[in-house]
């Protein structure tokens, strides 16, 4: 068993800096695309644009401010059907085999694209189209999406379509809170003085207890009854994660019922493996993927307790680096190190790994592209049958727009684990190979 520190200072100051329980993201504007020459050596079918070997970088819109994401956004809440609370599951349970899961991404990169903000809103059919045949999985609002579902599958089988959901937190104001705050007001979290918790940067989402049954019987429902409405492929809860035992992130700490004491973040972890298991057991066999592991060092401290929950796929959402990190700083080698092993850790307990690399500083498009390739390529050097990665270049940045599109699947599937030899780490691929360079911070990709 490996220590739980309480030691968050550093996600927290950047949680808090972005406001991360956070709105929607604000993707006014797709950005352009453009290539660069990696090093090649035969034929490569690619768009007429490009040369051989060349794989197209996400270009930084130069419009459009975004609201941060994270923890629990300020989003518009879909419908809901009634409250019928029903027993909730108090353990991992045999959930049944998912008859609906995105495509192995053996073969190829593996895309995926948190959605859930505006530029959802404002895409034209052509954009819809491009996002179904970028990504394998996407994640969006239920209202935003729920017109082009049909159509997502129907231009790609195989994408898999998520429905986005606060996780343990209802917005003051919603039909749901004054009917849960009327019904049974225990189903709330509260501090050491009994008030209402709420988040600093976005007062208008509340907190729940996730350690009440009740609670969680009910959100599976909800969960369940949208997904049925609309049409999804399943479900993210968000905000899994300990930031909200930390101080100054709400505006209190929760209080375990059954303790009278401030959660621990084990206490905590683990009662968000049951919510998870219980809106497992209501989507059946749907899918159900959550965010909260945050980073390869979290995992390694705290989060690697949401891996033995029941839900089929976990977000990295610093996959890498924090989004305001200054564009010249790079992973310590430990940092690296514990992102490809939770990459390893997640697969070994049969989950997929969503990690979300996120560039919200000014930069260059040098150093843009460098930051980049040197993600793209640790990422491939960890890269399992069912990882994924987004990639989001700016804050105003569409992040479905991303393709990769002449090097998506002829890279064929790794042969073989990665290896070191001193600053270099490389993995051989069917039809090209990678490598990171820690001592430059320089990731190539080559396409044979």
């Amino acid at each position: 068993m490996k220590s739980r520190s309480l030691q968050r200072a550093s996600t927290l100051a950047t949680l808090i800096a972005l406001g991360a329980a956070g709105s929607a993201v604000s993707m006014a504007s797709a950005p352009s695309m453009t290539g660069r020459t990696l090093a090649a050596s035969t034929s490569l079918t690619t768009p007429a644009a490009a040369g051989l070997g060349v794989y197209q970088h996400a270009v930084p819109a130069s419009t459009g401010e975004a609201s941060p994401v994270g923890g629990a956004a300020d989003v518009e809440a879909p419908g809901t059907p009634a409250l019928t609370p029903a027993l909730s599951p108090s353990g991992p349970v045999d959930a049944p085999a998912d008859t609906t899961s995105p495509a192995s991404t053996s073969g190829s990169i593996g895309l995926w694209a948190a959605d859930w903000g505006g530029a959802a809103s404002s895409r034209s059919s052509a954009g819809w189209e491009a996002a179904a045949q970028n990504d394998s999985i996407l994640i969006g609002n239920a209202r935003t999406y729920a017109p082009w579902i049909s159509k997502l599958h129907g231009w790609n089988s195989k994408v898999m379509v998520l429905v986005y959901d606060l996780g343990p937190y209802l917005q003051k104001g919603s039909s749901d809170f004054a009917t849960l705050q009327q019904q049974d007001p225990s189903w709330f979290a509260h501090d050491a003085h009994g008030s209402l918790i709420n988040l600093r940067s976005f007062p208008g989402n509340y907190l729940m207890d996730m350690g009440n049954a009740g609670y969680r019987a009910w959100h599976a429902q909800q969960v369940a009854a949208t997904v049925a409405e609309y049409g999804f492929d399943g479900a993210m809860d968000d905000s899994m994660g300990t930031a909200a035992l930390s101080t100054g992130y709400a505006s209190g700490t929760p209080i375990d019922t059954a303790t009278g004491q401030p959660y621990t973040d084990t206490e905590y972890l683990d009662n968000s493996v049951l919510f998870l298991n219980a809106d497992k057991a209501a989507l059946g066999n749907k899918y159900l993927a959550f965010n909260g592991l945050i980073s390869g060092t979290q995992y390694e401290r705290d989060t690697d307790i949401l891996a033995t929950s029941n839900a089929n796929a976990g977000i990295s959402e610093l996959f890498l680096r924090q989004p305001t990190t200054p564009i010249s700083s790079f992973p310590a080698t430990s940092a690296l190190d514990a992102t490809l092993q939770m990459m390893s850790d997640m697969s070994a307990h049969g989950k997929a790994l969503l990690g979300w690399t996120k560039v919200w500083v000014s930069a260059s498009g040098s150093q843009l592209a460098k930051w980049e390739d040197y993600a793209l390529a640790a990422y491939l050097l960890g890269k399992q049958s069912n990882s994924y990665w987004d990639f989001m270049p700016s804050k105003g940045a569409d992040n479905t727009a991303v393709s990769y599109s002449n090097m998506k699947d002829q890279l064929g599937a790794p042969v073989g684990a990665y290896t070191t030899q001193g600053s270099m780490m490389s993995r051989k691929f069917q039809h090209g190979s990678v490598s990171l360079n820690t001592s430059t911070d320089t990731g190539t990709i080559t396409v044979t």
